[in-house]
């Protein structure tokens, strides 16, 4: 197992800045060069348990005598682990592998001499392989089946949080993480964009929202549960919000930018009837190794192209709209909604 063609594209960086050796730590980018590999213990820590070294002419994943097993076996088998003690640290592996060259890292080392990077390695990611895609499809299939059957458990008179677990489990039982974990019953829903679990039952209807990773890719849904239908100016809100996400799909084309699509989005809610409605929430925007890679806003001139995935997210006060799709030469490729 290597980097394949995301070495050719960490070599062409080690080119442009005058490097030696790149140093990978932090977890998007883990699992981006490795094909999906997951070197996160602590999910709370901006970087994980081991990184990866790619110099001119070689790649090891560098860890601790307590990971390398696990990460070996586990992880990145077929890769070359690079070991030290625990208590002793990696002293000066790094630089003894990068030949004593000039080293950049995604999240530098102070002590190190290490040349930040991050903002050059993030935009490799953003272009998923084929390898990626394939793998994409799965996790947002298990994502779709994952939150659809915890939210045919629930009832009136789950609360927010029972619901919460609920939903995380079934991510977990597929062995998915959700980092990003929203419930909202009939009380909260229209008051907050970002209802953390913590309220009561949920009463006549409940909103859940997920972004469920697995081997580093994001799929990211939301989906409403009606215990009671919805009265008519609910109904219109959650179809102006489905209108609005199909458009905001259809805008989204190679050689235009986030910040195009964005001043369309602004056209979207005024044709909808709600000319403000974009001002109480971000409407999403780039997707992938993080649940929102790049968030359209004004002036965003990142350049959308084909292999990219999108996530967008439009809301109005009680109601939204979600999808996850890979935008192919052929159009988008809706991976989950």
């Amino acid at each position: 197992m290597s980097g394949g063609g995301r070495a050719q594209q960490i070599r062409a960086l080690l080119d442009e800045a005058g490097l030696d050796a790149v140093v990978l730590r932090r977890p998007e980018n883990f699992a981006w060069y490795s094909g999906g590999a997951d070197n996160r213990v602590d999910h709370a820590s901006p970087t994980g348990v081991a990184e990866i070294v790619v110099t001119r002419r070689s790649e090891h994943v560098l860890t601790d005598n307590i990971e390398a097993p696990r990460m070996g076996e586990e992880q990145t088998p077929g890769w070359d682990v690079v070991a030290y003690d625990w208590y002793a640290g990696p002293g000066d592996v790094v630089r003894e592998l990068a030949g004593g060259g000039a080293i950049g890292a995604d999240a530098p080392r102070p002590s190190a001499a290490e040349v930040d990077v991050a903002g050059l390695v993030a935009p490799l990611r953003y272009r998923l392989d084929d390898d990626a895609v394939a793998r994409y499809r799965t996790v947002a299939a298990d994502a779709v089946a994952a939150v659809d059957a915890a939210c045919a458990t629930l009832t009136p008179g789950v609360t927010e949080t029972e619901a919460a677990a609920a939903v995380l489990g079934a991510c977990r039982a597929a062995g998915m993480n959700a980092p990003a974990l929203m419930v909202a019953g009939a009380a909260r829903l229209p008051r907050y964009r970002h209802p953390i679990p913590g309220g009561g039952p949920l009463g006549a209807r409940a909103m859940v929202v997920v972004c469920a990773e697995r081997g580093g890719l994001y799929a990211n849904l939301t989906r409403f549960v009606h215990f009671e239908p919805p009265d008519a100016g609910l109904a219109a809100k959650l179809e102006a919000c489905q209108g609005i996400l199909a458009q905001l799909r259809d805008a989204t084309r190679p050689g235009r930018t986030l910040g195009d699509v964005f001043d369309n989005c602004r056209r979207f809610y005024a044709d909808a009837g709600h000319p403000d409605g974009w001002r109480h929430h971000h409407q999403g925007g780039l997707t992938g190794y993080r649940s929102r890679e790049v968030i359209a806003a004004p002036g965003v001139d990142v350049e959308i192209a084909a292999g990219q995935a999108f996530a967008w997210n439009p809301s109005l006060p009680g109601a939204k709209a979600e999808e996850t799709f890979v935008l192919s030469a052929a159009g988008p490729e809706v991976l989950c909604r």
